[in-house]
């Protein structure tokens, strides 16, 4: 019988794999977003595709990853206990079935209606720009499908405990994107980056199918209309699409506001954004990712004791990784952003405003990265219904604040706004998780927080009048982790 404490070294080794492969990919993702600063600066065409590509991308939490992965784990595991494995497989081929449907229907839309979509979510572009921009739409639109079976089936996988093929799908899409730029892009233009965004999808949708014919052994094109977890499924899954379309439209929001910022302005709200995802994808989401399954098990199990541990030490992980990311997202924004991209066409003037981004932005990432965390939690005890109404107070409140605040800060207003709205959906969060279900530590998380900040406050002081930006992190790194390597090799995940 495998014990609470072995269950949590698997889950902390499959934490750290995980970690390392989504730090690899982000850091691909970074030098792509740095060789397109290269190649095309902040100007018109790189704000037309980075708009065309968020507009592309719009559907792919709704149908793909985000919202059916997350509630189809908990379904999954309860049908397979009553009814058998064989059973579980004729929900995945219904999901999966319904998914390309829905996802190739979205595609036409776009296609046909790109002008539309440009034309009322960036009405602030010139028309020069929107026209680049509907053209680039109607390229990256087949991606939608491609990350949506994608992204459905890295969650099957992932229950299955195979998160090394799914992690490594950003990889590849990263690369794709990379090689158009560099090959492509002198000669085709910007369209090069929206090609690129295909066949990284493709590519995508491609490396996770062998491990799941693996698993599955064989394919059913059957959809089961009258499956009453099908129902289920579906049922728990319309207030988190609610949720996640307010999310949605809410980056649409965001977008309007930004379209009447500068030529670039766009561009480097992106650039930045890219940077505090590196964090927040390494750490985050891979946290959530290793801890979700196992979570849900242990809620179908009614071991509570165990949801407990699970949720407080994966907080407590994400705080010793995120404080030292915030200090240096925030204190080095600029080094960061020099270092990162200025290079090329992408000018000094352009440094500057996104380093401020950067910085706004980096206020509120333990925010966003425990957010993923405790809303998977409440997705366990299969209550969709709390984390959507939070996340969609917390967008009115980003709405009202980029209003109020782009006026006077600008582009780093439409920052400040989003680390305002995400610290409300946190401490809703565990506020009404602790009030509902189970009562998470907030002392001994209080105390392991004094023992960060201290780390990362000597750590501060060692590098901050190092010149050179590459010592000057590392010796950050150094001598925040060397107080926590002894303690971590005798305790492992204990220490948290």
């Amino acid at each position: 019988m495998i014990t609470i404490k072995d269950d949590g070294d698997e889950m902390f080794r499959s934490g750290i794999l995980v970690m390392l492969i989504t730090m690899a990919s982000r850091i691909l993702g970074l030098v792509r977003t740095a060789l397109i600063a290269y190649y095309f600066g902040a100007t018109k065409f790189t704000d037309a595709y980075f708009s065309a590509f968020k507009i592309s991308n719009l559907f792919r939490q709704l149908l793909g990853e985000g919202a059916l992965g997350t509630v189809f784990i908990p379904i999954y595991n309860e049908r397979v206990v009553k009814h058998g494995e064989n059973s579980g497989k004729q929900l995945i081929f219904s999901i999966l079935n319904l998914l390309f449907i829905g996802t190739s229907i979205i595609t036409l839309c776009m296609i046909v209606f790109s002008n539309q979509i440009i034309d009322m979510i960036v009405m602030g572009y010139p028309l020069e720009t929107k026209i680049i921009a509907s053209r680039l739409l109607k390229i990256m639109s087949v991606y939608l499908v491609f990350i949506g079976m994608s992204g459905m089936i890295c969650a099957v996988l992932n229950n299955f405990k195979q998160f090394a093929v799914p992690a490594s799908t950003s990889l590849l899409f990263n690369i794709a994107i990379i090689i158009s730029a560099v090959f492509w892009g002198k000669s085709v233009g910007i369209d090069a980056l929206a090609i690129g965004v295909v066949v990284g999808g493709l590519l995508q949708l491609f490396i996770v199918l062998p491990s799941f014919f693996k698993i599955i052994k064989k394919y059913k094109f059957s959809i089961d209309l009258k499956d009453p977890s099908l129902k289920r499924v579906f049922y728990l899954i319309l207030p988190m699409l609610l949720g996640i379309f307010a999310k949605q439209i809410n980056s649409v929001v965001d977008q309007f506001f930004a379209s009447y910022l500068k030529s670039g302005g766009v561009t480097a709200l992106e650039n930045a954004t890219r940077l505090y995802n590196l964090p927040l994808g390494v750490f985050g989401i891979s946290i959530a990712t290793v801890i979700y399954p196992s979570m849900s098990k242990s809620i179908e199990r009614k071991d509570f004791d165990d949801v407990k541990k699970s949720l407080g030490k994966g907080l407590n992980v994400l705080l010793f990784l995120i404080i030292p990311s915030m200090a240096v997202l925030t204190i080095y924004s600029k080094d960061v952003i020099s270092l990162v991209f200025s290079y090329g066409k992408y000018s000094e003037n352009a440094v500057m405003i996104t380093s401020q981004s950067l910085f706004y932005y980096s206020v509120g990432l333990y925010f966003y990265t425990a957010i993923h965390l405790l809303s998977r939690a409440f997705y366990g005890m299969k209550n969709t219904k709390d984390p959507v109404k939070f996340s969609i107070f917390s967008i009115i409140i980003n709405i009202i604040f980029n209003a109020l605040l782009i006026q006077k800060l600008q582009h780093r207003g439409l920052a400040l706004a989003t680390s305002i709205a995400s610290g409300v959906n946190f401490f809703l969060l565990i506020y009404y998780f602790r009030k509902k279900y189970i009562g998470v530590d907030l002392k001994k998380m209080g105390g392991f927080l004094l023992k960060i900040l201290a780390s990362t406050i000597i750590a501060i002081f060692s590098s901050y009048f190092i010149d050179i930006i590459f010592i000057k992190l590392l010796v950050f790194s150094i001598v925040y982790l060397v107080p926590w390597a002894i303690p971590l090799k005798r305790r492992g995940i204990d220490v948290f």
